[in-house]
């Protein structure tokens, strides 16, 4: 389970990994969330934004060889906070590349596109802001040399999330983040597992 929110509003620094179930439990069902006008309809919406990639596996799952589209589902910002009302759900999808190479161009894939090509789009219909990180297994990771443009790409956007998650706005309107003073890590996010 999430451990309580620290003083900020986040939780304690780290990625933490936890089901969906436990994910909205503490997010969304929580007593200190009983008043809020906005996490039951955006988990709803969150739900409604997955299950076209849970469709996707489902009418594929001779193909896809028990494979999942997504790998792993990231929550940060607000909703991830003591925030009573948040106004999306930010989130990072790791997608199992594999996977969506499998069902590429067969009917109903044209999701894996549409899923992230407007965020705006996609925040106003789910009241999701999703962001695309291309997953794949790496074995050696102690050796950079031998990865493929892919794998480096893949531990590039792997890291530039995870370190954006753990980042918190500064005050100053003058200084927006990402930026040197907001680089230290000052928040925790989750990471759900489907």
């Amino acid at each position: 389970m999430l451990p309580s929110f620290a003083a900020n509003g986040f939780p304690p620094l780290g990625r933490y990994s936890v089901s969906f179930d436990e994910a909205e439990a503490t997010l969304v069902s929580a007593p200190d969330f009983r008043d809020s006008v906005t996490r039951t309809e955006l988990w709803d919406g969150l739900q409604g934004y997955l299950e076209r990639f849970f469709t996707l596996e489902d009418k594929y799952a001779d193909i896809l060889d028990g494979l999942t589209l997504v790998h792993r589902l990231w929550l940060g910002g607000s909703f991830v906070s003591a925030k009573l009302d948040p106004g999306n759900i930010d989130t990072t999808l790791l997608i199992d590349m594999r996977a969506e190479r499998a069902v590429r161009g067969k009917p109903g894939s044209k999701w894996l596109t549409s899923a992230f090509k407007s965020r705006d789009s996609v925040k106003g219909k789910f009241g999701v802001s999703p962001v695309r990180v291309g997953y794949q297994p790496v074995s050696h990771v102690f050796q950079p040399e031998r990865m493929t443009p892919e794998e480096r790409t893949y531990f590039m956007e792997r890291g530039v999330w995870d370190d954006w998650w753990q980042r918190c706005r500064l005050s100053d309107p003058a200084d927006r983040s990402p930026s040197e003073g907001s680089a230290a890590p000052a928040r925790g996010y989750l990471e759900v597992r489907l």
